[in-house]
C-alpha cells in the first residue's frame, strides 16, 4: 500500500490530500483516472495557496503603515 500526502511547500502543517492507494485502485482505468484527479486537484490547490501566502508576504514586507 501507498500513501499519497500534498502539502504545499510554504504551509507544511496544511494537509490538501491524504490518501492511501491501494493497487485494486489503479486496476482500470476509471478508477485511476479518478486517483489522479484527486492528486491533481490537491497540486493545483497546493499551488493556490502557496501563491495567496507568498502575496500575503509580500504584502506584509512592503506595507508601511501611514498615520493621519
Amino acid at each position: 500500500m501507498a500513501r499519497v500526502i500534498v502539502t504545499p511547500d510554504e504551509e507544511t502543517d496544511v494537509v490538501l490530500l491524504d490518501e492511501r492507494v491501494y493497487p485494486v485502485h489503479l486496476e482500470n482505468r476509471l478508477s485511476s483516472l479518478q486517483v489522479i484527479e484527486r492528486l491533481a486537484w490537491a497540486v493545483d490547490d497546493a499551488e493556490a495557496s502557496a501563491d495567496a501566502s507568498e502575496h500575503q508576504h509580500q504584502q506584509r514586507r512592503t506595507h508601511v503603515p501611514v498615520e493621519s
